[in-house]
């Protein structure tokens, strides 16, 4: 027997472990990802996907510390990013704001609202108390060798993501509700000319751009741990609009990239565990650096729809 034989079955054990980390840390950035596509495709530009991600992480902590209920706290997180949504469509569409400073307006009433809610509600800054979170999946339904250490645990909103990603694909590249969302993002006024009441596709398509997002609060807050940290989403939500940028706007490449800065960054947490000499906040920046180099080639791809922050008018 090779005295190498061992590394194949090693490298592939720690690939698998890998890809795990990495579907985990990326989830939170697909939910916010796959809500920023339904906005600004639409043609609404949604830079308010961070506040939306924050009041939902929020209201799940908060509605399922004071009824004990974590289900009853993804229901609130949802909505917590639907209302964000709706207040974000709200003001550009029927105030004709700029959607720039609406979504920057968002972030910052998000960052302020939540803290003076912390403290009215838990009487606490910087962290909630800890509260019932959502159930994970310990082991697969059936015994296959190796496979519970490699994909387990996973909580309900990963495997619930997963099908959200493939019913986005559907809606958008296979349905009429799809085909007319992509023709308002791309020229509202032909839309409009065809009969289609672009409003009416452009507000459930914010609204629901900011419960997806919120969803993604959810994930932080309920899933992978059990409370709420001021400021706890630290930049995901802009980090989820740029993969939505290197992807054209495309769900399935979206994914793709989410996983791999996920990957990216359970690669800089394993180093510092390995070499505690590096610096910190170079294995910080690491995974931000690896993704940048690797999306810069991929630049020509990333066009806009036509529409995309344009004024109805």
């Amino acid at each position: 027997m090779n005295e190498f034989d061992w590394i194949l079955p090693w490298l592939s054990h720690e690939l698998a472990l890998l890809l795990h980390a990495g579907f985990l840390k990326g989830a939170p950035l697909l939910w916010a990802a796959l809500g920023g596509a339904f906005s600004e495709r639409s043609g609404i530009v949604n830079i308010g996907l961070e506040g939306m991600m924050l009041t939902g992480a929020f209201c799940a902590v908060a509605v399922s510390g004071l009824t004990g209920n974590p289900w009853w706290g993804l229901a609130a997180g949802a909505a917590g990013g639907g209302l964000a949504g709706g207040l974000h469509a709200g003001v550009c569409l029927r105030g004709r704001a700029d959607q720039i400073v609406s979504g920057m307006g968002i972030n910052l009433i998000a960052m302020g609202l939540t803290g003076f809610l912390l403290f009215q509600i838990f009487e606490a800054r910087g962290n909630s108390p800890e509260v019932p979170k959502l159930p994970a999946i310990t082991a697969a339904p059936f015994t296959v060798p190796g496979l519970n250490e490699l994909l387990f645990p996973l909580s309900m909103l990963h495997v619930a993501l997963a099908g959200v990603w493939l019913v986005t694909l559907m809606v958008f590249y296979r349905t009429r509700f799809g085909l007319r969302l992509r023709a308002c993002g791309e020229d509202p006024r032909v839309a409009a000319a065809a009969g289609v009441r672009v409003n009416a596709y452009r507000y459930p398509a914010v609204i629901l751009s900011g419960a997806l997002a919120g969803l993604g609060g959810v994930q932080l807050s309920l899933s992978d741990i059990s409370q709420f940290s001021t400021g706890m989403t630290n930049g995901r939500g802009f980090v989820a609009l740029a993969i939505l940028i290197c992807s054209g706007w495309r769900p399935g490449r979206a994914a793709a990239i989410c996983l791999f800065f996920g990957c990216a960054e359970a690669l800089a947490e394993r180093l510092q565990g390995a070499w505690p000499a590096l610096p910190s906040r170079l294995l910080l920046a690491f995974p931000f650096l690896l993704a940048l180099l690797v999306l810069s080639c991929g630049r020509q791809t990333m066009r806009a729809p036509q529409a995309l922050g344009k004024d109805l008018g």
